[in-house]
């Protein structure tokens, strides 16, 4: 386990002054998230706009993501989402906590596939409620980012000025005086589909050494299946379980290169010059959003089917033309603005 101190938050941005009736005017809000690390990855920059219209934001999700969205200083306060008495709102008996957990709460977001979810917290309480899909529909190509912005300006929870994609307060792209020759490589991913060939990252790491660069690999709790992939004793490997210590080891880092997954839109976040590796997903829809990330997918006449088909076409041509030389590439493209 590696144990890293530097600090993890990012630098939110900042935003035109609110009048006084608006500052008046704050609330707290309470976002239920049911999605994974990378989905909801996806919706902090919503957060960090949302941060405007509300003293308190907190929020209802997995453990290990709440505790991650506090450390970076995204909400206040996070409640778990495999708790019992949350796991009863998709019963007949509902724990009383619940109606304690919604009462000091002036709006609620719910990302949500479950009608019946939405029919429970409507029926507890009163506060109005914007209810979003975790992702837009299969057929239409927007980014999860902006479909969530355009969906709060719908709900009326921000203004129109604040519903641009482009434009939104980003991590800071800084400088790493510690350790800017860490290059760290991560071959998983939650889906087998979207896993780049671990020889591809072998090769990767070869050619950072090459350079004089110090690559090393991270695997989480989804990617155990990879471990005897990567013997050797001159290789590092970190074994990370906490989303916390991901996040530190990604602040220290110069550089990171993985394919689409969680740990990849943390990295983007961060600021960390990032080269992802796409196949089956959409990067359209998918891609990790920070000031210095470029995706790698080959230009393919097929359509991004990760979300359509339930397996990937036998030459998996949207992984497979990706060459271990056109990944160091575009990951230079980044790494050289440090």
């Amino acid at each position: 386990m590696i144990s890293c101190h530097n600090r993890l938050q990012p630098r939110l941005g900042t935003f035109d002054h609110l009048s006084i009736s608006e500052i008046m005017a704050k609330k707290n809000l309470l976002i239920i998230h049911q999605g994974a690390l990378g989905d909801f990855i996806l919706i902090f920059p919503a957060i960090i706009r949302l941060k405007q219209y509300y003293e308190v934001i907190d929020v209802l999700c997995q453990s290990g993501i709440g505790k991650l969205a506090k450390a970076l200083g995204l909400v206040d306060k996070w409640y778990p989402l495999e708790a019992a008495y949350v796991a009863s709102l998709f019963t007949n008996r509902i724990d009383s906590k619940i109606k304690t957990l919604l009462s000091p709460y002036a709006d609620i977001i719910l990302f949500t596939l479950s009608d019946q979810l939405e029919r429970t917290i409507r029926r507890l309480t009163a506060v109005p409620t914007c209810h979003i899909p975790p992702r837009p529909p299969g057929y239409v190509r927007i980014h999860l980012t902006k479909f969530v912005l355009e969906n709060l300006l719908n709900c009326r929870l921000i203004k129109k000025t604040d519903a641009g994609v482009e434009d939104f307060p980003r991590s800071a792209r800084r400088s790493r005086p510690g350790y800017p020759a860490r290059i760290l490589l991560h071959p998983g991913a939650g889906s087998l589909r979207k896993r780049w060939p671990i020889k591809n990252f072998l090769e990767i790491e070869a050619l950072l050494k090459d350079a004089g660069l110090e690559p090393q690999f991270i695997l989480g709790p989804a990617e155990e299946d990879l471990v005897d992939t990567l013997p050797g004793a001159n290789r590092t490997v970190h074994l990370l379980t906490d989303l916390i210590e991901l996040a530190a080891l990604l602040n220290s880092a110069g550089g990171y290169i993985g394919n689409d997954s969680g740990a990849s839109h943390l990295a983007a976040f961060l600021g960390v010059p990032s080269a992802v590796i796409f196949g089956p997903a959409d990067p359209k829809r998918w891609k990790p959003v920070g000031r210095a990330v470029e995706i790698v997918r080959p230009e393919l006449a097929c359509r991004p089917c990760f979300e359509t088909e339930t397996t990937n076409c036998d030459g998996s041509e949207c992984l497979h033309e990706s060459s271990p030389e056109k990944v160091i590439k575009a990951f230079y493209r980044v790494y050289s603005i440090l």
